[in-house]
């Protein structure tokens, strides 16, 4: 699907990861969000 539109999924860098305050290999999510 992704394809179709055009998109293009990247791996998080590490300065990227550090800023969002996740591992870049997952869970994206911080553990602010979790339940």
């Amino acid at each position: 699907h992704l394809d179709a539109l055009g998109v293009k999924l990247t791996k998080l860098t590490d300065e990227q990861a550090e800023y969002l305050g996740v591992d870049p290999s997952g869970p994206f999510k911080s553990d602010h969000y979790r339940y």
